[in-house]
């Protein structure tokens, strides 16, 4: 079993890979989320691992366009991670020494405040992921630091300057486990799906009264533009299973013409 992650190794990514991976499972790295998504649309690997949504900072856009332009892919499992963010450096550097600061994206974006407050001056750069930025600042470049795992201080002999910078201690983020098979093991709890409806009056309320009618309770909604033309939306749900009514609402929805794509249950 080949399963993909968000690499290098260090990543949240990684370490959500290694708690699920059997002994007799290969992981192999891949440089982005969408990479790692479509390598599994490809058939290079069996499954992979995604960030998905963060407590803070909403969903991972990058995983969830993936996944609406790749439709045989389906949600295996959710996994949950508390997330904490450290600044580190390859030399203990004082604050103010410091200049250039590399993380992803969201990881950046999870400690604004103590950047600004604490590094207001200093150049943020975006990179891959959190342990590539890691690894990047590993190669001895001056006065720079990365926000990132705890697990890199020991992969990439890095210096810990400070421990858990976090703007919220309640950082959380939802990974899911992507296969291209239906998920059939277990008792399932909730389900995931994507449907798109025409820029009309009522045309959302239309398929949520649906879910009304059949007592469903929607956990999450999320809209991504559908890339074709202005107005145009894909919404990403999920659903409570609860009640055994969510194959009785999705019919009344095929049967009015919508477009509904169910991502999995698990």
């Amino acid at each position: 079993m080949k399963v993909g992650f968000l690499g290098p190794k260090g990543t949240f990514s990684y370490e959500v890979c290694s708690e699920y991976c059997k002994e007799n499972y290969e992981k192999i790295e891949y440089k982005t989320i969408p990479e790692t998504i479509i390598a599994l649309n490809n058939n290079e690997i069996d499954e992979c691992i995604v960030p998905i949504e963060n407590s803070l900072q909403g969903c991972v856009t990058d995983a969830i366009d993936t996944l609406i332009q790749n439709d045989n892919i389906k949600v295996k499992k959710e996994v949950l991670l508390e997330i904490k963010q450290n600044l580190m450096s390859n030399k203990k550097y004082k604050l103010d020494e410091i200049k250039v600061v590399y993380s992803h994206p969201q990881a950046l974006a999870q400690c604004k405040k103590y950047l600004s407050d604490n590094l207001p001056n200093v150049k943020q750069i975006a990179v891959e992921s959190t342990a590539y930025s890691a690894q990047k600042v590993s190669q001895g470049e001056e006065n720079c630091a990365c926000i990132c795992n705890i697990s890199c201080l020991e992969e990439y002999d890095l210096k810990l300057i400070k421990e858990s910078i976090q703007d919220n201690s309640f950082n959380k983020t939802k990974f899911w486990v992507l296969s291209k098979k239906e998920n059939t093991e277990g008792h399932f709890e909730k389900m995931s799906m994507i449907f798109s409806v025409k820029d009309k009056p009522g045309a959302l309320y239309n398929v949520l009264e649906i879910f009304s009618k059949y007592n469903l309770n929607l956990t999450k909604i999320e809209s991504r533009p559908a890339k074709t033309i202005l107005g145009e939306y894909y919404f990403l749900i999920d659903i409570s299973i609860e009640n055994g009514n969510e194959e009785s609402a999705i019919k009344d929805i095929r049967e009015k013409g919508i477009y509904v794509r169910v991502l999995g249950k698990y």
